[in-house]
């Protein structure tokens, strides 16, 4: 079973950093407030200002495209249709009413709440890339030139040039200001797995460990309950281990644990699951596998511990392991399976050590 790998720092560009429930909140309310808004300004158009009256008519398109928009997402609950379609809506609303001068011209000001939305619910690339677009637009709009093709207002030419002056500004900060809220998100999120990683994984072996190994087993154990899929567990005990310790050191004895731990990996399959279970004790568990099939595991494993020494610090050791085997049964708990495994282990600890104990296999030098 290939380590699991230690999580690495985290990506200051990351495109997405918001959980979904975040952003299906935000964009919803928004949408509402959005139509709100345009209904309203229809409402001002038809009875207030001196617009003509088709402004109205588009604000009030505009405004149940959003409605209907939402809807739909109630509907089909489908997260890059409620964004994208609220993203286009707007960026449409903006467009017409710097091109058109609605309100008098005043509703330029509403730009200035666009460049935080689109970087806060899309992406930073994205962001820049209509906040771009959109500032161009605007400029374009407030020549001489834009005057003629549109109805933009006529606006004195400090006010034009402080309006895209602090737009620009304005879309600087909000794309600075996402940028270090998505570095700081992602930051949380990679030490949230570092230390989930840390409570489920042994730090010197780098293994599950005792607690993830116990969940490991009861996902298991519920599988043979559900579809009797067969599995089979090997415990593993380093022998003579203290004698190791006491007399080369517990430096020496890591070492030992980090070789062992490694042969055991690499003489199980990906789908196999090796778990430090204690001291120098491991327990593989090894689904859709049957007792005699495990005991060729361990057997393989047993091998290569001994045909391979063990090296610590530049001296060879003669390493061995013992193992106790046992196979899934339709009227065990998980205790008792283990109980059943560790009793084996026992037997073959006093049988001989370096040998592999099961219901009907016994292996090792002078056992077969």
């Amino acid at each position: 079973m290939a380590e699991t790998p230690v999580p690495t720092a985290p990506d200051p560009a990351s495109e997405s950093t918001e959980t979904r429930s975040d952003i299906v909140h935000l964009v919803r309310i928004l949408s509402l407030s959005a139509a709100v808004a345009l209904f309203f300004f229809t409402w001002r158009n038809a009875y207030v200002t001196t617009d003509p009256q088709w402004f109205g008519m588009v604000m009030v398109s505009f405004g149940g495209i959003l409605v209907a928009n939402l809807l739909l997402h109630l509907l089909t609950d489908n997260l890059a249709q409620l964004r994208w379609g609220f993203i286009a809506t707007i960026t449409a609303v903006l467009i017409f009413v710097v091109l058109s001068g609605v309100e008098q011209g005043s509703g330029v000001m509403w730009l200035y709440v666009y460049p935080p939305v689109v970087f806060y619910i899309s992406s930073p690339r994205f962001g820049v890339i209509s906040c771009v677009a959109g500032w161009l637009t605007l400029a374009m709009a407030l020549t001489p030139l834009g005057r003629i093709l549109f109805s933009v207002a006529e606006y004195p030419l400090p006010f034009r040039i402080v309006l895209a002056i602090s737009l620009a500004f304005v879309m600087v900060f909000s794309y600075l200001l996402d940028r270090a809220r998505r570095q700081h998100a992602e930051r949380l999120r990679q030490m949230a797995e570092i230390f989930e990683h840390a409570a489920t994984h042994d730090a010197l072996t780098n293994l599950a460990n005792r607690r993830e190994g116990t969940d490991r087993l009861a996902r298991e154990f519920a599988r043979f309950q559900r579809s009797n899929t067969p599995f089979s567990v090997i415990l593993a005990d380093i022998d003579h281990f203290k004698t190791i310790n006491d007399t080369l050191g517990h430096g020496i004895g890591d070492q030992v644990i980090q070789t062992v731990a490694k042969r055991l990996t690499s003489g199980c399959r990906t789908m196999d699951s090796v778990i430090r279970w204690g001291g120098e004790e491991f327990l593989v568990v090894l689904p859709g596998t049957n007792e005699s099939d495990a005991v060729t595991t361990a057997q393989r494993i047993r091998q290569q511990i001994v045909e391979r020494p063990v090296t610590a610090d530049g001296r060879p050791l003669e390493v061995t392991c013992s193992f106790g085997v046992t196979e899934i049964r339709p009227d065990d708990a998980i205790q008792t399976l283990l109980q059943r495994a560790d009793e084996r282990l026992y037997h073959a600890k006093t049988t001989g050590r370096n040998r592999i104990i099961s219901e009907r296999f016994g292996y090792g030098p002078g056992t077969r």
